[in-house]
Order: structure tokens, then sequence, then C-alpha cells
């Protein structure tokens, strides 16, 4: 069986809104739900002259906010009651009465839905068996179907009451009905017992007056014969001949014995005083000869009482047949026969089996009727037909049984069509569009999930592309910065040998050896080895470089130029000059 809970709570009806998801679903909105929908299963009013449990919710407005989970079980409940009342093959009223308990059903649905969860359920089997028994139900007569509504109006207040997911309290309500049943047909079996023998005598009493009449009819079709011999087989011989029938009965070899002389005798009659070819004088003595004496002696065996002045008449007038006088002769008449009795109107027993104990629908004009074939009886070729109460309703030709079906005005009722199956086939029907819409949702997210994966790799990509071009960017910036430090470097280093290419001797400088700043004065400049040698005040050598790391330390601080030695040119220059002056 279909999971109820899946399909309540994955399936998406395109035309529903649900206001809230099935996680928010609360114990407070099923509670308060189920007391609408008990309210409403109990005062019609309520209802708005509508009978869908959605569009009686739409009624409400805002009052409920429902879960898929709800609104789904409330779609399933409207759709599998109207399905039954549209399927099932038990009377209207009785149809309607159940379709409307599509109330109680969904606040089980949406109360307690594992008491629907499997093909066992307690509530489905209970309402089975209320179809199932009532196959034949109408509603006439009163009293007795009056019973019937009572107590599926006991029922269904029952089901009002349910109150947790225990099956026991259905299970007893279907025990108490079946026990009604049973108590039911025990009381048609012994009434039906009763029927039977008063029945099978007015049967045979019908078959004995029908097939005598069948007897003389067709051995009289087309026959002419004296008006008083048409009378006396008509008035007086059918009596002795359906006398001999109700006195015999069937079956029995000597019966069937004795039936088929009268059957002789009758035919003699017939023979002697019909118009017919009077050649064979020889065979006409000899079916006359004692004729009238073996009529009054087969009249006497079976209590037919006739005057002894017809017997006289019907005497004179075997006489001028015998003489061969011209005698008044009319077509034979005979009341036809209201049964069938040719071969062609006995039913196939195979037939008979398949459609006794069932029940049939007759329509008519104004309606239908529900009857039950309850026996058939073979001498009469009748069916005796019952209403569900157990009483007689009519007895009818089985040839009118068959001329009915075939003009489609009597049909079988097949076997009832039960909620479950309803209910089953509306779940595998559901099931397939709830597997659908799962996996066009599953699909969907699986695309979702595809398309963000791959905007996620397109961002990654340029991000990637991104970082790419910064880094070459910084890789750039970062040449052109080393290329400006180096050119600039270059120049420091430039202007660096510039100044100590134009350091004159004498030139003071700071070297920084330590903490302590020391200076020193240039005092040789060697151009060949790149030398230069610096002394302290005493004139003492202090420090001597080669003039690349005399750069390095230049640019990095640690040496200073305090003058570049103009000062001692300047001052040579004036010595020189006063000394010139003096001479």
């Amino acid at each position: 069986m279909v999971s109820i809970d899946q399909i309540t709570k994955e399936l998406r009806i395109p035309d529903l809104k649900y206001e809230i998801s099935n996680s928010q679903e609360t114990e407070e909105i099923v509670v308060a739900l189920s007391d609408f929908l008990s309210d409403c299963a109990r005062d019609a009013s309520l209802l708005d002259g509508e009978t869908s449990l959605i569009k009686v919710l739409e009624i409400q407005g805002d009052r409920f906010r429902l879960s898929p989970r709800i609104y789904n079980s409330l779609f399933l409940c409207d759709r599998l009651t109207d399905v039954f009342f549209r399927k099932a093959n038990i009377d209207e009223q009785l149809k309607g009465i159940i379709s409307g308990w599509r109330f109680v059903l969904a606040k089980i649905f949406v109360m307690y839905p594992s008491l629907l969860a499997s093909e066992s359920s307690p509530i489905l089997a209970l309402i089975d068996d209320i179809c199932a028994s009532q196959i034949g139900w109408a509603q006439e007569p009163k009293r007795v179907s009056q019973t019937v509504i009572d107590r599926l109006s006991e029922i269904h207040e029952s089901l009002l009451t349910i109150n947790s997911i225990s099956p026991e309290p259905l299970e007893a309500l279907r025990d108490n009905w079946a026990k009604a049943q049973e108590k039911q047909r025990v009381r048609i079996a012994k009434l039906f017992e009763r029927l039977e023998v008063t029945e099978q005598g007015a049967a045979t009493s019908r078959y004995s007056t029908e097939f005598s009449c069948y007897t003389l009819g067709k051995r009289l079709k087309g026959k002419h014969i004296p008006p008083v011999i048409n009378a006396f087989l008509v008035e007086k011989w059918q009596p002795v001949l359906r006398s001999a029938l109700l006195k015999n009965g069937q079956g029995d070899p000597e019966t069937e014995a004795k039936w088929k002389e009268l059957v002789a005798l009758t035919e003699r009659v017939i023979f002697v005083f019909a118009d017919m070819n009077r050649k064979n004088n020889e065979s006409l003595f000899r079916h006359a000869e004692g004729l009238v004496d073996e009529l009054a002696a087969a009249a006497n065996l079976y209590e037919i009482a006739i005057p002894n002045d017809e017997w006289e008449s019907i005497q004179q007038l075997l006489i001028l047949v015998l003489q061969n006088a011209d005698i008044e002769r009319t077509a034979a008449t005979v009341r036809e026969s209201e049964i069938n009795f040719d071969d062609e109107g006995r039913p196939d027993a195979q037939a008979l089996s398949e459609m006794c104990g069932n029940w049939f629908i007759f329509k008519q004009n104004e309606g239908a009727t529900r009857l039950k074939f309850a026996r058939y009886f073979s001498d009469s070729r009748q069916i005796l037909w019952l209403n569900h109460a157990g009483m007689k309703s009519l007895i009818m030709p089985y040839e009118d049984l068959k001329k009915g079906m075939k003009a489609g005005t009597i049909s079988v009722i097949k076997g009832c069509y039960l909620l479950s199956q309803v209910f089953n086939e509306t779940l595998r029907g559901l099931s397939k569009v709830a597997h659908a819409q799962h996996e066009a949702r599953e699909k969907a997210k699986q695309k979702a999930a595809a398309e963000a994966e791959q905007l996620r790799l397109e961002k990654q990509q340029a991000e990637a592309l991104i970082r790419l071009k910064n880094q070459e960017a910084a890789k750039r910036l970062k040449e052109e910065k080393l290329k400006a430090a180096e050119k600039k470097r270059l120049e420091k280093e430039q202007e660096t040998l510039k100044l100590i290419a134009d350091l004159s001797l004498g030139a003071w400088i700071s070297v920084l050896e330590g903490d302590i700043k020391e200076k020193y004065k240039l005092v040789v400049k060697i151009n060949a080895t790149n030398k230069l040698i610096f002394v302290d005040k005493m004139g003492l050598k202090k420090f001597e470089v080669k003039t690349p790391a005399f750069m390095k330390k230049l640019i990095d601080g640690e040496i200073e130029i305090l003058s570049g030695g103009a000062e001692f040119d300047d001052t040579l220059s004036r010595v020189v000059g006063r000394l010139r002056v003096g001479k």
C-alpha cells in the first residue's frame, strides 16, 4: 500500500494555497481544525451549502493556516468520498450518507493518520462491511430501511468520539455491525424458510395449471374440432390434467408413465374428433373404442366431477363421427400458457448457479428497485425475488428475466465497490503525481545546485582572473618600483661617486664606529686603485677604504662628508699667495 504520510507531505496541488510548512504545523493547529471538522459533521448549517472540505475551509478565510500535510489530507478525503459516490453501487441515499462522513474521516486523517496507514485499516474495513452488507438496501419498506439509517447515524456519532490511534473502538463498531447483520440474516433465513415452502406450493400449482394448458394448446394447435369437444377439453379435461400433475408430482418413473397415458388419451380424443382424413376407418375405430369410458375413469381417478349427460353427449357425438356424419367443426381455442415450457425457455444450470443469491436492479420509469434472486422453481420456471427485508416482492418467469437483461432494464449488481478499493486506487494515482512532483523537485534542485556550482566556478574563475591580473599588476608595479629603485640607486651611486670624485685632499668625513662618530681627513687619494686614506687630527692614519665600499657606507649613512676639501685648496692658495707677495 502506498504511504499516506509520503503523499500528504510531498504532494502539491496547484489550486491549493499552503499557508505554512509541515515543520510549522503545531498540535494547537491540528486540534483546532479537528474540533471544527467535528462541528461541521454535526451541524450542516456551518457548511453554507458546500460539501467539499476545501471549500468549507475557504469560507473560514484566515481562521486556519494549514500545512501541506493537512491540506493534502483534506484534498485526499474530498477526492476519496467524491469518487466513492460516483462509483459505489449501493443505493443513492446510502451513498449520500456515507459520502457525508467526509468530515469525520478528515478528522481521523488529520489527527490519527496511522488508522489509515495500512490495507487493514480498521475504519476502511468498517465502512467496507457496511457497504457490502447493504448492496440490496432500498428506501422501501421505510420501517426496515430507517433502521439501517439509524444505525449509520449511531456509527457516525461514535466515529466523532475517536480520540486516539488505538484501533479497538473501530474494531468494536465493526463487530457490533457484524452481529446486527448476522441477527438480521438469521431472521430473514427463518422468514425465507417458511416463504419457500409456501411459494413452492404456489409454484407447483401454477406449473400444474400452466403446463396442462400448454399440453392441450400444443396438441390442439391448428386443429378443427366440434365446439362441444373444445369446451369439454378446456373446461373439464384440462382440470383433469392439472389434478394429475398436482397429485403425481414430477421425477418419479411411475408418475411419468401415468402422465404419458393421460397425454396419449388426450391425443386420442383430438384424433377422433378433429377434422382430418377419414379414409382410415380402422384406425379411427381403434382409437374410438372405449374412449368415453377411459375418459370417465381418468376423471374419477383425479376427482374431477363430470355430469353423466355430458358423457352421453360426447358418446352420441362419437357415434356420429364413426358413422362419418357431417359434423360442425371449428378452429380449436385454448388459453395460451403464461409459461414457456419449450426447451429454449429452460435455463442453463450454470447460469442459474451464477445468478441465484445475487442482487439485481430493476429499472423503472420512476426509479430503480433492488431485488434478490432468492429461488428458482424448476417446475414453474419462475423466480422468487425478495427485497432487503427478506419479504417477497415479485414472482417472475425466467424468460422475462432474460428479456429484461437483454433490454437493459434488469441487470445484476456486481460485487460492492468498496471504499478501501477507492482509497487504494486514489492513493496509487496520487502517488504517481507525488512521485513525479518529487522527481521534478529533485531535478530542479539538482539543476539549481548545478547552476549554483557553475556560478561558483565562474565566480571562482573570475576571482582567480582578478587575482592573476592583480598579481600581474603588482608584479609590474614591483618591477616598475624595482626599476625606479634601481634607477634611483644608480642615480644615487652616480651622485655619490661624483661626490667622492669631487672630494679633494683635506676633506673631512664623519665615520660611525659603534655608537661614536669619528672625524677623519682625506690625505691620500689614489685613483689607480680607487683607494682613499684618512687620518685623524693628529695626522695618524685611521681609515682606509676603497671607492665602492666608501660609496656604500656613504649611501648607508655610516659615513658623512663634512667638507669637500675646498677650504684646504683655498687656504693653500692664500698661503702661496702671501709667500709670493712676501718675496
